[in-house]
């Protein structure tokens, strides 16, 4: 009894803290939306180049790119690169080439060794682009009709070097709706946007959905040649331009751009299975620190509650009591949590109480992350495979302190 108060006690003061927590509930409450941000006008709009890497989305090409071409805004300009696909995607872009006279189709040459897919394919944009504003976006997303004019006019009139803003979410599954609201609930509590947005804390954030950023400081990092083997390059690449002072600044949204992630859940598996072990810089002590923690503090409390219910309706101690009475405010404090998540994304309220379902499918996802590269074929997305050779562990490893 003494060890589960123990662990009780410590899960109570961890989700009692993201309750009242300001840059929890911030993350949520300030977001960059059409609605909320009509912008004005500029004295002069500076050109804007729009960068897409797109590998085997013949199917998403025709939705998204229309919206992105067709922006009210008076010079943008789009690119996009055609990375080695193999379905249909050339004749696709062909087809809308033809229809939007701004647009820029870049076949991809072959992936260097060293390079990730993604980074390799974005740099080939940014070469063909000549625009002092750049805007990386993901061929799965589509763009409000206003989306570039918000965002520049929010870089210059904060006077920024870089915003990026995360996607609103569009769902086609219940396992879609399930996984996604746990990743975004897991986001928010390890990169809450109000300490990500400040300069002085070294937490940095992106989503790769949409980053418009100045050229000057994006060279001044290197490019995505500073995060050529990153299977997460849009928060490196934020990282770099924070510690290269840069000011970034980062937010949700609810309509300036959506996409649909995952389609599926073998989609789903694979997308965040690539990113997991990479979250922690394939470093295993943290990795098993953060799923002992998940299992125990996301995933158990429903077993807690039923647990202590059970000996106190047995032994009605001080001890049981106390147990029943900390597991109600653990499993009351997650449903807290999780409804911001869950009115953001505009799921069915009864999925505030399903932090534990989300959570062990993540534990099992990471289990799988970490199989998968030290073990498996290594890390797989858009039919390419990454071994540990192709990603950035050199670099993890040679941090890590010496064997004796």
């Amino acid at each position: 009894m003494t060890a589960l108060l123990v662990i009780l006690t410590l899960s109570a003061a961890f989700w009692l803290f993201l309750v009242i927590s300001p840059r929890h509930r911030g993350t949520f409450a300030t977001r960059l939306d059409a609605e909320d941000a009509r912008p004005g006008e500029l004295r002069a709009w500076p050109a804007v180049t729009v960068v897409i890497p797109a590998r085997n989305e013949a199917a998403m090409l025709p939705t998204t790119i229309p919206t992105i071409c067709t922006q009210d805004y008076p010079d943008v300009r789009v690119i996009v690169i055609d990375d080695q696909s193999e379905d249909d995607s050339s004749a696709v872009l062909a087809s809308l080439r033809a229809a939007h006279t701004n647009l820029e189709v870049v076949p991809g040459a072959l992936r260097p060794d060293g390079w990730c897919g993604k980074p390799w394919a974005v740099k080939q944009g940014v070469l063909a682009a000549t625009t002092d504003l750049l805007l990386f976006t993901d061929a799965d997303c589509a763009f409000h009709p206003r989306a570039v004019k918000t965002a520049v006019r929010f870089l210059e009139d904060s006077s920024l070097d870089m915003v990026s803003v995360f996607p609103q979410m569009v769902f086609g599954s219940l396992i879609e709706e399930i996984g996604l609201a746990g990743f975004l609930s897991g986001l928010a509590m390890v990169y809450p946007t109000p300490q990500a947005n400040d300069p002085k804390s070294p937490m940095a954030l992106a989503a790769g959905g949409f980053i418009l950023i100045k050229r000057d400081a994006y060279e001044r990092i290197g490019g995505h040649e500073a995060v050529k083997n990153e299977m997460i390059e849009d928060v490196n690449l934020a990282k770099k331009l924070k510690e290269s002072g840069a000011r970034i600044h980062c937010r949700l949204t609810r309509d300036l751009v959506s996409t649909r992630m995952y389609e599926g859940f073998d989609d789903l598996w694979e997308g965040l299975a690539k990113n997991v072990y990479a979250t922690v810089q394939y470093r295993p002590s943290r990795f098993w620190i953060g799923l002992v923690w998940a299992t125990i503090g996301m995933v158990l409390p429903p077993f807690y509650f039923v647990l202590a219910l059970v000996i106190a309706l047995r032994h009605p101690t001080w001890q049981s009591r106390t147990a029943v009475t900390l597991s109600a405010v653990i499993l009351i404090s997650m449903s807290i949590v999780r409804a911001r998540v869950v009115r953001h994304l505009r799921l069915a309220p009864w999925q505030s109480f399903l932090t534990p379902v989300s959570s062990g499918l993540y534990c099992l996802i990471g289990a799988s992350s970490f199989w998968r590269h030290h073990f498996g074929r290594g890390n797989v997305w858009k039919g390419r495979t990454y071994s540990r050779a192709n990603l950035n562990v050199a670099a993890v490893d040679a941090a890590l302190p010496a064997k004796p």
